[in-house]
């Protein structure tokens, strides 16, 4: 059927006008988002990142503002004193001793090097022996927490460490770790560098067990 010449068509706008009057859906168009818009989303989402970062406490709900970090409160607390000898005996040890008996203090099974945590010797309340030990080095066979180590040698160290030095690095072993002995006084390196300054060589562990132990 030919349309009525008189009738007109109507432009797209107003042919979408004339649908939704009718009751008919409208159209669904796609269109871009303005780039300004786009880059206001983007600058929102950095903002609220650094506010996260520098205001957020690492989302510790121990940290509150001012503070940015669970270490930042830390630093803050009352510490108690260090006692210097176990600052210089953690020096001593990593330059002389981590190497055998290594950062944990569990030493070399292979090596049979002794561990250090939890050794009988290492925590008697009295230090000779072990003080013995470090100046005249020792060999052979002994027996630390029920296992027997007998393949390495330990190397004396009384004529490169003074007594103050041996002090501080069995001091820091006393209470390093899971340790915890006594600190160890320079009379007690005084005293055994006496008893053993005129034996020569290593010693072994029935040299030790004659070392008379106080209470």
């Amino acid at each position: 059927m030919k349309k009525p010449k008189d009738q007109k068509q109507q432009p797209p706008a107003q042919a979408q006008a004339a649908s939704r009057d009718r009751g008919l859906e409208p159209i669904a168009r796609h269109t871009a988002v303005p780039a300004l818009v786009f880059a206001g989303l983007v600058a929102f989402l950095f903002w609220g990142d650094m506010h996260l970062t520098s205001q957020g406490g690492e989302l510790d709900a121990r940290v509150h503002y001012p503070f940015e970090s669970v270490k930042q409160i830390d630093s803050l607390h009352i510490k108690a004193a260090v006692d210097p000898r176990l600052s210089k005996g953690e020096g001593i040890y990593n330059l002389v001793c981590k190497a055998c008996h290594q950062e944990d203090g569990m030493g070399g099974v292979a090596q049979g090097c002794p561990p250090l945590v939890g050794s009988e010797w290492v925590l008697s309340k009295d230090p000779s022996r072990i003080a013995g030990i470090v100046l005249k080095g020792l060999t052979g066979p002994i027996t630390v927490s029920g296992k027997s180590y007998g393949t390495g040698t330990m190397t004396p160290f009384g004529d490169s460490l003074s007594d103050d030095d041996i002090a501080s690095v069995l001091s820091y072993v006393r209470n390093n770790w899971s340790n915890r002995a006594p600190l160890v006084d320079i009379a007690d390196l005084k005293k055994m560098r006496a008893q053993f300054k005129d034996r020569p060589g290593y010693l072994d562990v029935s040299t030790l067990m004659t070392v008379p132990l106080k209470d």
